[in-house]
């Protein structure tokens, strides 16, 4: 990784977006690709992810809506592919802006190659981690894309 790369760390519910900078002069000479530190750029809350089933198929007092009771059994997987959707064009709309250099981008096994499929930005990507990275400490998140350790 080198100074100006864009690193995304993408789940259902939440997009964090970082870019590579030097921590020394030598670093950012290009020297030192050790000693580069993660900025954050933005972070992405993703609405639909957090709404609860309940909420969607009932009105204020509780009583279902009309028409939704066909319709809940097929709600779950109809939430999951918006969700999925929401994500690939949030990370796009991060590659257009931010993506000027090599992009690094980690999403969850389970649902990488949906994401994937929805991207137009995909060929963009450097390299893809399939896990959840989200929680790990900034400071951690370039050793998880070094090539030793996608083997």
């Amino acid at each position: 990784m080198k100074v100006g790369d864009l690193v995304i760390i993408a789940s259902l519910g939440e997009i964090k977006a970082y870019k590579a900078a030097p921590r020394t002069l030598e670093a950012e000479a290009g020297l030192k690709p050790s000693e580069i530190k993660l900025d954050l750029l933005t972070s992405i809350d993703i609405i639909e992810a957090h709404k609860r089933i309940r909420d969607l198929v009932t009105d204020e007092l509780g009583q279902f809506k009309k028409g939704s009771l066909g319709e809940a059994h097929n709600l779950k997987t109809e939430i999951l592919n918006t969700i999925i959707k929401t994500v690939a064009e949030d990370i796009d709309s991060l590659i257009e802006q931010y993506g000027e250099k090599k992009v690094f981008l980690s999403i969850p096994q389970e649902h990488a190659n949906a994401i994937l499929e929805h991207m137009k930005n995909s060929d963009k990507l450097f390299r893809v981690v399939k896990k959840d990275l989200l929680k790990r400490d900034k400071n951690t998140l370039i050793e998880e894309f070094k090539p030793e350790l996608l083997k």
